[in-house]
């Protein structure tokens, strides 16, 4: 009997190591007898990122989106293959983020009940990434309660059960995934936007409170990979405006209880000329070019002064007439000129017509330089309108431009309508004028230069660029943290008719080296960011080549 129960003792923790590993196998663990430490894993270390090589890491990541915008019930097999894997790493990428919804790993109608098929998927992306000596940062781009950055995920923050069922997905991935070091770690939520509170205290404690939460729920089964917390980015005030003013580096950033976190951010700077000319956000018709010595970045003192407006000087047989103005100059008053279009009471069927728009700039020494000039020659019109009573509208008119094929219509306006065009720093000692055509049967429309006062301008250009990476700088140097770019981007039309897409991306990631600061490309596959538009086709060979050259260094 002694024998008996001494073997039966030996045996039944064998037994239990075994079903320990079946367990292991079927939840996709690596299946190792190996103890781990943090030295395995990529880890913070101040304001560095180590490697599972224990030398510094410096993230150079592209984003799988994986049409996580659709709500997928399951993974997009289509989205792309071992094959970019394989691209990416040739291009000198180190990493991916790894966009998720969580309907890929559990339904509304079955919470807590996960998915085989969205683990599977990320299974396989994973044993791509470890053949091709990559990492993965797992991003929850679209948690319980809806995707965030839009500011209509507000019920995660508002639905305790939300939060309970994002906290369990997180502590069942990072269950999963923990003795994995390809899993470089988890970014806990994308671009999160939060209810307002009655106090900006409160409304960032119920971010903060969550993040914490995430954390140390991951942190009980997974202690040694990295953890990726993103700024807020914005609150939703009762009456569905955001504020964003607020939320400086210094009042997003969450202050986590843990030693292993990279703190995250994302930039599109300035928003106009990475979304440009795109109806979904709010672009439509606005176009920019990078760098030019268009203002991005002003505080108004005087938003408006005084105004010079074009006289008629001549008509051509077709009727368009030729305005000019007068010159004016920098004074102690004005320091900012932009092109302006004017009509007024034109009535339900009124229309004006404007073409070959020219701001001209005069040096002292008598030199002319075309400062702006807009010939509406495609859809895009740059700009902004605005009228005394929200009647009229200016669009694209296809077929009755001067000399090319279209021209810039205003109609519909029962009083006065105003189109702005881009603003310019005056300077000293240089001389301004406007000119261009209208066609007209009334309404009395106007060609002008509007004047304003400004301090602290900044033009579009790579100071522009560093200006707004600074204060996420400052608060890593500051806290000893290290910061991840976690998404940074330019749509295609931002890299069509000379508009210098390739030039911003360049000056990003130079600026990225220049602060230590790892990044990540939004997007791999999408038609509006993507290097692909639909992979395996359409792919944007200039980026691609960008990529390579910067990223091989």
């Amino acid at each position: 009997m002694k024998v008996k129960r001494f073997f039966g003792y030996l045996l039944r923790p064998a037994a239990l190591l075994f079903a320990a590993l079946m367990l292991t196998v079927s939840a996709g663990f690596p299946v190792s007898a190996k103890e781990y430490s943090a030295d395995d894993f990529v880890h913070a270390d101040g304001r560095k990122i180590i490697g599972t090589d224990g030398r510094e890491l410096h993230i150079k990541g592209m984003a799988l989106g994986n049409s996580v915008w659709g709500n997928p019930s399951s993974p997009d097999m289509t989205h792309h293959d071992e094959n970019t894997y394989k691209e990416l790493s040739e291009m000198g990428f180190n990493c991916v983020r790894f966009y998720i919804n969580y309907g890929l790993f559990e339904s509304d109608n079955a919470p807590y009940h996960y998915k085989r098929s969205g683990f599977k998927w990320l299974d396989k992306n994973i044993a791509w990434a470890k053949k091709y000596g990559m990492g993965i940062i797992i991003n929850m781009h679209c948690p319980q309660g809806g995707y965030q950055s839009n500011g209509e995920g507000t019920a995660l923050w508002k639905d305790k059960q939300n939060r309970d069922r994002l906290t369990a997905l997180w502590k069942k991935i990072a269950e999963r995934y923990a003795n994995e070091p390809t899993v470089w770690g988890y970014g806990l939520i994308n671009e999160p936007v939060v209810p307002m509170k009655d106090t900006m205290e409160e409304t960032y404690e119920q971010y903060n409170k969550l993040m914490q939460r995430l954390t140390s729920e991951i942190r009980s089964v997974s202690p040694y990979q990295a953890i990726f917390i993103e700024l807020i980015c914005s609150a939703v005030k009762p009456d569905g405006e955001r504020e964003y003013e607020y939320f400086t580096p210094e009042h997003s950033f969450a202050d986590i209880d843990d030693d292993n976190i990279v703190y995250e951010f994302h930039k599109y700077d300035p928003f106009f000329f990475t979304h440009q000319n795109t109806g979904w956000a709010g672009t439509e018709g606005i176009t920019m070019t990078y760098p030019s010595e268009e203002i991005v970045g002003e505080k108004a003192i005087n938003g408006w002064v005084k105004c010079e407006a074009a006289s008629e000087r001549s008509t051509d047989p077709k009727g368009w007439t030729y305005f000019e103005s007068k010159i004016v100059s920098l004074s102690d008053t004005v320091n900012v000129v932009t092109p302006v279009v004017t009509a007024s009471n034109l009535g339900r069927d009124g229309s004006v017509y404007f073409d070959d728009i020219t701001l001209t700039e005069i040096s002292p020494r008598g030199k002319r330089r075309t400062l702006f000039s807009a010939d509406f020659s495609d859809e895009a019109i740059c700009g902004s309108p605005w009228s005394e009573d929200g009647s009229g509208v200016s669009e694209y008119c296809s077929d009755d431009g001067r000399k090319a094929a279209g021209c810039l219509k205003i109609s519909g306006t029962k009083s006065f309508y105003v189109h702005n065009f881009k603003r310019f720093e005056m300077k000293k000692g240089y001389k301004y004028m406007i000119s261009g055509y209208i066609k007209y049967d009334k309404g009395s429309p106007e060609i002008r230069m509007d004047m304003s006062l400004s301090k602290n301008i900044q033009s579009f250009d790579k100071d522009y660029l560093e200006a707004s990476i600074l204060p996420y700088a400052e608060f890593s140097k500051k806290h000893n943290v290290p910061l991840y770019l976690g998404e940074f981007g330019v749509i295609s039309e931002g890299f069509e008719n000379g508009r210098n897409g390739i030039g911003w991306v360049r000056d990003m990631i130079s600026l990225c080296g220049k602060y230590d600061i790892g990044f990540n490309y939004h997007v791999y596959n999408e038609p509006a960011f993507g290097l692909y538009d639909d992979y395996p086709d359409g792919r944007n060979e200039e980026l691609a080549e960008l990529f390579r050259k910067m990223l091989k260094k």
